[in-house]
């Protein structure tokens, strides 16, 4: 058996030797060879890098745009800075934020059941288990906030990008000195109301409010216009993930809007880690010239100068923020070699915060005022022949008229000189989507001197007068002594707001001052109440209640005030669209 296996073996052996030398190789595959060398020598060598992040770049080059945009520090910053840990077997997800987390709205984690498992402020990593949810944030209604869904890993923090928008709108008057304004976001497509927002009183510690909302335009409207409006309103877009920072010049007296634009007044350039400082200067010179010749020797030739100017400086780190600003506000009429006050105001104004806790935060400000040139009048401006100054007793002689001036300073330079000072702390006793309540407690002081002067008299006074033919040819002036008026003693103030979606919104505010020098009045103080009521009864269609209360209680019976004001309007609009 062994035998007949050696022989097989051999056999087959020697037929593949046999077979071996007849075989020939496959013919040579078409075309020619390409090598690595020959692909460097053709590609140049910056495109195989630029192949490799361009798909990084396309995705990036959007955040990084948007990112400059915001006053928070960009997203990586935000995640590195965040002590936060992700326990063993579950994830997180990161929600960035945009400005200071505790004036944007909190934000809602909701698992596929609907049940809630994590709400709070912005910015911060929220530990849940892997698997799919809901985030849920912005401003508005229930059924107006944005929702996103998302994917979370084990042991992963999932940072969400942000395709929402942010929209902060300060609102200053024309001297752009902040103050609490009033106002209503509708977005412009459909007409969608997001309630009425409020400015804030950056010199009482109060922080501006954050807007989260959908990509699109929206439109501001003045108090008590309707969403259609001519008049009154200024427009903004947002573009997702982008902060746009708005500022709103209104009316303090009537909150009407005057203008409005994305206007950063305070840019600011860093000078160190935790300082910055920024400065403003501004001016027009304008030349104007008239001659009528209609009429002889008729001329009129005026030159005006204006300046605005204001300098800054900001220090911010960890919860203290020190501002000071020194602001000029100069417009003077050249006429006839001689200068003439138009706008004169000089302040100086100082104001610091701790913000140690989300709901707390004491305040100091002192600011100080007054005018660098003397105010003068002038008989050609009021087209007068003559001035009559009246005597200490208010009564007129021949001898009160006077035609040896034609121009007459009725008050000196750095008249009057006013110096204010206070301090309290604000209080967000709620602050959620729905309703806030805030409350602001301190004290405050202001003193203000009046050097001698004159006051302008309306002539119609002395209407039985025998000179009264002459006097209203005549700029009236009497006399003024130096006047020098102090007051100091508690004040505070209760805010509240209530947002009730797309239903409605209700606010009121009550303030309080019960001085206790010169005249001590804490058993009589000093009332002003305001309440708002916006029902939105059908998609176009508002009804508006205001009520305003105001009660001051002085000894002097001249200086009191009680009275109350209400206003009911209907507004509606409608559009095709």
């Amino acid at each position: 058996m062994l035998r007949n296996q050696l022989y097989f073996k051999a056999v087959l052996l020697i037929s593949i030797l046999f077979i071996c030398p007849r075989g020939e190789l496959p013919p040579d595959l078409p075309g020619e060879e390409i090598t690595q060398e020959y692909i460097n020598w053709q590609i140049p060598t910056d495109s195989l890098k630029q192949q490799e992040s361009e798909g990084t770049n396309r995705t990036t080059a959007w955040y990084d745009k948007v990112a400059k945009t915001w006053e928070a520090p960009p997203l990586s910053e935000q995640m590195s800075s965040d002590r936060i840990h992700v326990p063993l077997g579950k994830g997180g997800i990161f929600i960035p934020r945009f400005t200071d987390a505790k004036n944007e709205p909190d934000v809602e984690i909701i698992n596929p059941d609907g049940h809630t498992i994590g709400s709070g402020e912005t910015g911060t990593t929220y530990n849940v288990e892997p698997g799919s949810y809901y985030l849920v944030l912005g401003s508005g209604s229930h059924r107006q906030r944005i929702v996103k869904n998302i994917d979370v890993k084990e042991s992963r923090i999932t940072p969400v990008m942000p395709e929402w928008a942010g929209l902060t709108i300060e609102t200053v008057d024309t001297n752009v000195t902040s103050f609490r304004g009033e106002y209503e976001l509708v977005r412009l497509d459909d007409f969608e109301s997001f309630g009425r927002g409020f400015g804030a009183d950056l010199n009482l510690g109060e922080s501006v409010k954050t807007w989260i909302l959908k990509p699109g335009t929206y439109k501001i409207l003045g108090r008590g216009e309707s969403f259609n409006t001519l008049k009154n309103f200024v427009t903004v877009r947002l573009l997702p993930g982008e902060l746009v920072k708005f500022l709103l010049v209104q009316r303090p007296d009537n909150m009407a809007i005057i203008s409005g634009g994305t206007v950063d007044i305070s840019p600011g350039t860093r000078i160190a880690s935790h300082w910055k400082y920024g400065a403003n200067v501004g001016g027009m010179l304008q030349f104007n010239g008239e001659i009528d010749r209609l009429e002889q020797h008729r001329e009129a030739i005026s030159s005006i100068f204006s300046l605005s100017s204001s300098i800054w400086l900001l220090y911010n780190y960890d919860h203290h923020e020190w501002e000071s600003a020194i602001r000029l506000d100069e417009g003077l009429s050249l006429s006839e070699l001689d200068l003439t006050s138009g706008v004169d105001d000089f302040r100086i104004n100082s104001l610091y915060i701790w913000r140690f806790l989300k709901w707390f935060g004491p305040f100091g400000r002192a600011e100080f005022r007054t005018n660098l040139l003397p105010r003068r009048v002038r008989l050609d401006d009021y087209n007068k022949s003559e001035f009559c100054f009246l005597h200490k007793d208010s009564s007129v002689t021949d001898k009160s008229f006077s035609t040896q001036y034609q121009i007459f300073d009725i008050s000196p330079s750095f008249s009057p000189f006013t110096v204010d000072v206070g301090g309290g702390a604000n209080f967000d006793a709620v602050n959620s989507n729905f309703f806030e309540l805030k409350i602001r407690l301190g004290a405050g002081s202001s003193f203000s001197s009046f050097p001698s002067r004159y006051q302008s008299i309306n002539p119609e006074l002395y209407s039985d007068s025998p000179y009264y033919l002459r006097m209203k040819n005549s700029i009236v002036l009497q006399s003024m002594d130096e006047t020098r008026i102090f007051e100091f003693g508690p004040q505070g103030s209760i805010t509240g707001n209530l947002m009730i979606g797309k239903l409605g919104t209700a606010g009121a505010e009550l303030k309080l001052f019960a001085p206790v020098a010169p005249e001590m009045r804490i058993t009589k103080p000093d009332y002003d109440i305001s309440a708002t009521l916006s029902w939105r009864l059908a998609r176009s269609v508002t009804l508006d209640y205001d009520y305003d209360y105001q009660l001051k209680q002085p000894q002097d019976p001249d200086a009191r005030v009680n009275k109350s004001t209400h206003r009911i309007w209907l507004r509606f609009a409608y559009s095709s669209r």
